[in-house]
């Protein structure tokens, strides 16, 4: 029976059945291998379980290594929280609160949530952070951010995660002044006309191709363009027409920078919030989650 767990034998645990060997889990850790055998050895004798089962010099954990190594994981995330916790000094007067934003938003939704995230927590100060939603989510998990909003989750694994839709956009097909007489006959008039558009693996790519397709439009692709101000950089530009929520082309339609040329009822684009799931929930977060919508 086991009376008390020894965290540095789990932590070797945890690696080498992470790193599918001992010899590689020595130079994660910077330990020699005979120590690791070691370390193993006495936890499973004190567990009365072998963890691993060898094969062609490869470790195959057990159906008992599979269950030790999913309680690792959660104590270690736990052990992870911990600290981002008092690092970040969350009990602190002054607590720092970081934001990752995928870099295709409309950046006046990026700056309303700065905003309201800065408003629920007056005593905070606020980190944002641009990328890709697969990395916003790894450092999620790592606990470097607390909240992140995006505009895809794609065919990403959300287990671990809190997610909330804060609403859908319709979306239209905006261009400078050079491209006004298309609006006669739309859609039909942008047959062979230059278009700015997402990635191909965005879910927006996939709703705008499924639209051309239905209206039998063939497009002149200009660029691939992840960057939503650098998308509208160039439409502004001329340089070719994009898709865009009417959300995030208002100020630039009022400033006269960009003219609607018709609207695009088959198409939404929907914005969520994605936070990892905490025993001790940051308040910002939690107001976010329950007060932020478009």
């Amino acid at each position: 029976m086991i009376k008390w767990l020894n965290y540095h034998h789990l932590l070797y645990f945890r690696v080498i059945a992470t790193e599918g060997s001992i010899a590689k889990a020595s130079e994660a850790l910077n330990v020699g291998q005979p120590a690791l055998s070691s370390q193993l050895k006495l936890l499973e004798q004190s567990l009365g379980q072998k963890l691993f089962d060898r094969k062609n010099r490869s470790l195959i954990l057990t159906e008992a290594g599979k269950i030790a190594l999913e309680y690792a994981d959660d104590i270690f995330r736990k052990g992870e929280e911990f600290v981002s916790v008092f690092n970040n000094r969350s009990f602190d007067q002054k607590s720092h609160y970081k934001i990752g934003l995928s870099d295709s938003l409309p950046k006046t939704l990026s700056m309303k949530l700065a905003e309201n995230a800065q408003t629920f927590g007056k005593e905070s100060f606020i980190s944002l952070v641009e990328g890709e939603p697969e990395d916003m989510m790894g450092k999620l998990l790592a606990h470097e951010l607390d909240i992140v909003l995006t505009n895809s989750l794609g065919a990403m694994n959300l287990e671990g995660f809190e997610l909330k839709s804060i609403g859908q956009t319709n979306m239209s097909i905006y261009g400078s002044k050079k491209f006004q007489f298309l609006e006669e006959s739309f859609p039909d008039s942008l047959d062979e006309k230059p278009f700015i558009l997402p990635p191909t693996h965005s879910k927006l790519r996939y709703d705008i191709e499924h639209y051309f397709q239905d209206k039998k439009i063939h497009y002149d692709l200009y660029a691939e363009v992840q960057d939503s101000a650098l998308k509208k950089l160039l439409a502004e530009n001329g340089k070719a027409m994009i898709f865009l929520s009417d959300f995030a082309a208002a100020p630039l339609v009022n400033d006269g920078r960009l003219i609607k040329l018709g609207a695009v009822p088959e198409i939404k684009e929907e914005f969520w919030l994605l936070t990892s799931k905490r025993t001790i929930v940051n308040s910002i977060t939690k107001q976010l989650l329950d007060n932020f919508s478009i």
